[in-house]
């Protein structure tokens, strides 16, 4: 199958599963091309390990200006792009992986001779969208053939906004092995980690970018509610605003048990170096932060935020806290850290169980095949219309 990924950018979470995804069906025998946009804007920027994983993969990468702007003309120069790539090679499938970009392929494919079928994937639903914004988003999914969503949590909120509840599908991420290596200054870090684990301290690691989202300033809060003598240190890894957080720890007079590491595409070695991963979330799509830690058999504290709780069974797979609340923050790391050894084995193995039948990159690709499949069966509801 000829697939065509359409991306705003490679970043974050969402970069990751489309890199995983695009590297799978390539390893599988499909030909597979990213498109993707060029010119990074504030907040919103390219991972270059990102894009060489695609390279070492033998994917095929174009960018173009736009697949983020809710702009005609910069819409339009990505819609010539890709009447340009179906004239080499008319794609079978088309998946988007935000509504700009379904935008941008719906205006292509009504253009081509022999329309492909498209397929969007909703990894998250931006809290800065103006109402007409998502109202013009939400008019764009039930357009295309299908809509993907990796949580039931996160199906709920589409429906709920007006989405047409009959094709939309819940596909869960998949996590495949880690390859990542180790620059000079992250293992100067894990060796740190692991001097401090041999001491007795408690070791975090917290993973995501920085932001009110992802909420690690809960995480500080909760260290702060911490006894000193509780022995607890924290490794925050990831974009944004890395200078406020680290003012922020030291406001709340934990920054001499806390380190910001900032961006660094060694996040999940760093995370095998920890005794547990916290995400102290708000909400989430499906963070592959905790699917690695269930692989790689890291105990999880997080939230009980609607996605999480789909993921994690507390007790059983991994510990919850109330969602933004510090004082049941505060109280999950005890808990964890006064674990026996057997508890806290059969939670990771149970995890690690939950990994291995629901969230591989292999299955995550079948699923996905299974959907394009569904796709193609059937003409778009705009051709259907017309």
């Amino acid at each position: 199958m000829n697939i065509l990924h359409l991306t705003p950018f490679l970043q974050g979470g969402a970069g990751r599963v489309v890199v995983g995804l695009a590297s799978e069906q390539k390893r599988q025998g499909h030909d597979v091309t990213v498109v993707t946009s060029r010119t990074n804007v504030p907040g919103y920027e390219h991972y270059g390990d990102l894009i060489a994983r695609l390279a070492h993969a033998g994917v095929t990468v174009w960018q173009v200006d736009s697949l983020f702007h809710r702009d005609y003309a910069a819409n339009l120069r990505a819609v010539e792009l890709l009447n340009r790539l179906a004239r080499l090679s008319p794609p079978d499938l088309i998946h988007t992986h935000a509504a700009v970009p379904s935008l941008v392929a719906l205006l292509a494919s009504g253009h081509a001779r022999r329309s492909p079928g498209l397929v969007q994937t909703m990894h998250g639903w931006g809290v800065a969208k103006t109402a007409e914004q998502a109202d013009c988003d939400v008019r764009v999914m039930n357009l295309v053939d299908r809509v993907v969503v990796p949580s039931e949590d996160a199906a709920r909120l589409l429906t709920g906004l007006g989405v047409d509840s009959s094709h939309v599908h819940v596909i869960g991420y998949g996590v495949g092995h880690d390859d990542s290596t180790l620059d000079s200054g992250d293992t100067v870090l894990a060796a740190e980690l692991v001097a401090r684990r041999r001491r007795g301290t408690f070791v975090l690691c917290c993973i995501g970018t920085i932001g009110v989202r992802k909420n690690q300033a809960l995480l500080v809060e909760a260290l702060s509610e911490l006894d000193v003598r509780d022995d607890v240190f924290t490794v925050f890894i990831g974009d944004g605003d890395t200078v406020g957080l680290t003012a922020y720890a030291r406001r709340a007079g934990v920054d001499a048990r806390v380190v910001v590491r900032g961006y660094t595409p060694a996040a999940r070695a760093l995370a095998r170096h920890a005794d547990a991963v916290v995400l102290p979330s708000r909400n989430e799509g499906q963070p592959l932060t905790a699917l690695e830690a269930f692989a790689d058999r890291v105990l999880m504290i997080a939230s009980d935020s609607p996605a999480l709780s789909e993921m994690i069974r507390d007790g059983r797979t991994g510990l919850l806290h109330r969602n933004d609340d510090a004082a049941s923050l505060a109280a999950a790391i005890r808990r964890a850290r006064a674990l026996p050894r057997q508890t806290r084995a059969a939670i990771v193995e149970r995890a690690a169980a939950h990994h291995a039948a629901h969230a591989t990159l292999d299955g995550m690709c079948r699923n996905y095949m299974g959907v394009y499949h569904f796709a193609l069966r059937g003409p778009a509801a705009w051709r259907r219309a017309s």
